[in-house]
């Protein structure tokens, strides 16, 4: 049987999708052509976007991801997963909000 993960505190367990290819909720409400297509990965997180700072340490690893036909097969691909991109601003951050209290 396969146990589900457990949500509590999963706002915090960034960076976000399957394959980590997005670096906080805020990126992750855009639609997906709109995403950075690279950021670093380091220990600095921002709880304004809920998830990893653009402001990482000297020598932070790259990750370069995107929604182009060459990262379509790398594994780093941040395409799809499109749910809420349509919402309002406001209630973007009202969800963000609320993913908070998780």
């Amino acid at each position: 049987s396969y146990e589900a993960r457990v949500l509590q505190g999963i706002w915090v367990a960034a960076p976000f999708l399957h394959n980590g290819s997005v670096p906080n909720l805020e990126e992750l409400l855009k639609p997906a052509a709109e995403r950075v297509t690279a950021f670093e990965i380091g220990p600095n997180y921002d709880l304004e976007s809920v998830g990893l700072s653009t402001d990482q340490p000297e020598g932070s690893y790259t990750l370069q991801t995107g929604c182009s036909p060459d990262s379509l097969d790398s594994g780093n691909s941040n395409c799809g997963h499109e749910f809420g991109t349509d919402l309002s601003d406001e209630n973007k951050k009202a969800l963000i909000e609320y993913m908070k209290t998780l």
